[in-house]
């Protein structure tokens, strides 16, 4: 493993956040592929870590770990995104929260006179 292949994974690493924090999925898909490759290089080396390459190690390490960490909220928000949009295909009557903080309904009851402004 190389100090170079490090540097180069710890950058795509920065850029992947990027990505994520702004849900830009194609740019995600392009970082995948660069990263695949860094990752598949640094399998087959199978070298040992100089002293002075373990810090930028942890650093990638770190940001690995808060990127993944990045992925499960992305994909949490898409799942519920999916949910109400479901919901919403479905016919779901709406909810809200009354003045006195009580759910109610937003569709009024079947049968009931209903105005709308």
């Amino acid at each position: 493993m190389s100090r170079k292949d490090l540097r180069r994974l710890a950058a795509i690493l920065t850029q992947e956040r990027r990505a994520l924090v702004q849900g830009d999925i194609g740019r995600l898909e392009s970082l995948a592929l660069r990263k695949v490759a860094i990752l598949d290089r640094v399998e087959r080396s199978q070298g040992a870590l100089a002293r002075a390459d373990a810090g930028l190690a942890r650093i990638v390490q770190r940001a690995a770990d808060r990127n993944a960490s990045l992925f499960e909220a992305a994909i949490a928000g898409i799942k519920d995104a999916r949910a109400l949009i479901r919901r919403a295909k479905t016919g779901g009557s709406g909810k809200t929260y009354a003045r006195d903080g009580v759910r109610a309904d937003l569709n009024p009851p079947a049968g009931s006179l209903h105005r709308r402004a």
